[in-house]
């Protein structure tokens, strides 16, 4: 499906329908404070996958996704992706790939924010 610059996939908190497959264009992936300051925007391209662990948990996007430029995305809803995966668990293991990527990705960013970040940081146990 074509998207136009500047469309919004879908906002923070908003309940995780689906993914969008980047087969073109770019896409932004923001967090942003209350009062609209860019905590984390990160662009992904081609072959991305965008909102993945809101919709395999069930849950609500963490991030806003809009358009950079215009995009051509592939869209496969909450439940779709479900069955796919029981009709072919190595999707589910390709995911899970994808999920590991993401997770170090946002972990090296954090590392590196916190490095050229002055504040002193106290751990927090979860």
């Amino acid at each position: 499906m074509p998207e136009p610059k500047g469309a919004v996939l879908f906002r923070r908190d908003e309940p995780a329908f689906g993914i969008f497959l980047v087969r073109k264009g770019s896409i932004s992936l923001r967090l942003e404070s209350e009062e609209g300051k860019a905590i984390l925007d990160r662009t992904v391209t081609r072959d991305s996958i965008v909102g993945l662990p809101a919709t395999l948990s069930g849950g609500r996007y963490s991030l806003t996704a809009e358009t950079l430029e215009e995009s051509e995305l592939a869209f496969v809803d909450r439940l779709a992706l479900i069955e796919l995966i029981k009709v072919d668990p190595s999707i589910g293991l390709e995911l899970m790939r994808a999920l590991g990527e993401e997770l170090l990705q946002m972990r090296r960013i954090l590392a590196q924010h916190l490095r050229r970040s002055k504040a002193s940081i106290t751990p927090v146990r979860v």
